[in-house]
């Protein structure tokens, strides 16, 4: 006889095996990356020169423990024009190096970098990041996922806010941020600084060959590597706008 224990310990195991099957474990996900140029100008007369923001992409390739973060390279370059009386300005978003990747294995708590400076890559094999999250009952879509909040403090303790997705198994997320119990599809920094927002998500065919340390470069420390960053754009260091005026 089926009683109604047994009706319903049959349902949840099937409602068990059909998220079990429904997680995701690798894939591609290409994310927009939202920059507020205007917080970095103190000039009014700049901010009326350009946009409030600019755009750009970036993709995540994640297998199992392990991710790649890299810049997707696009047709045509980052950068926006405008001006009267013959001045073109143009605005120049340094994020890095084209060929810029940041590896990261959280099993074996390893993070490399492979960072372009010039005509040079340089390999770094940095301290693997510790983020301390608050995770909170908030819930929102993001790309067809069913996304949970969680809040931190990223450096300058400016506030940090993800959304991530836990059919997603994997516990990477946008630059250096991870941690948690599922991918972040959606990260905002400083209170809409910086936004990181998954618009494509791709399970199907990764080569996952490409998901393993960078080695195409010179192996250097991160106190060298940032002499050289302060030697070439003063103690900001790349990742700051860079507003150059060209009069024609």
């Amino acid at each position: 006889m089926i009683t109604g224990k047994h009706l319903l310990g049959t349902a949840l195991l099937f409602s068990n095996l059909f998220t079990l099957h429904a997680q995701l474990k690798e894939g591609r996900i290409v994310y927009e990356r939202k920059m507020n140029m205007h917080r970095h100008l103190a000039d009014e007369s700049m901010k009326s020169m350009i946009p409030e923001f600019s755009t750009s992409k970036v993709e995540l390739l994640f297998t199992g423990d392990e991710s790649i973060w890299r810049n997707v390279k696009e047709e045509t370059d980052i950068r926006d024009q405008a001006g009267e009386d013959h001045i073109r300005t143009v605005i120049n978003v340094n994020f890095g190096g084209v060929d810029d990747v940041i590896y990261m294995n959280y099993k074996d708590e390893k993070m490399v970098k492979q960072q372009e400076m010039g005509p040079k890559k340089y390999i770094i094999e940095d301290s693997f990041p510790h983020q301390v999250w608050k995770l909170e009952s908030d819930t929102q879509s993001i790309a067809g996922h069913l996304c949970k909040k969680a809040t931190t403090r990223g450096r300058d303790s400016a506030p940090i806010v993800a959304w991530y997705a836990e059919d997603i198994v994997s516990s990477s997320g946008p630059e250096v941020f991870g941690g948690l119990p599922g991918l972040i599809l959606q990260l905002n920094s400083n209170d809409g600084e910086m936004i990181f927002t998954a618009k494509e998500i791709d399970t199907k065919g990764l080569d996952k060959s490409l998901v393993r340390t960078p080695t195409s470069g010179k192996k250097i420390t991160r106190a060298d590597f940032r002499k050289i960053m302060e030697e070439q754009f003063g103690s900001g260091g790349p990742g700051k706008p860079v507003i150059r005026i060209i009069r024609n």
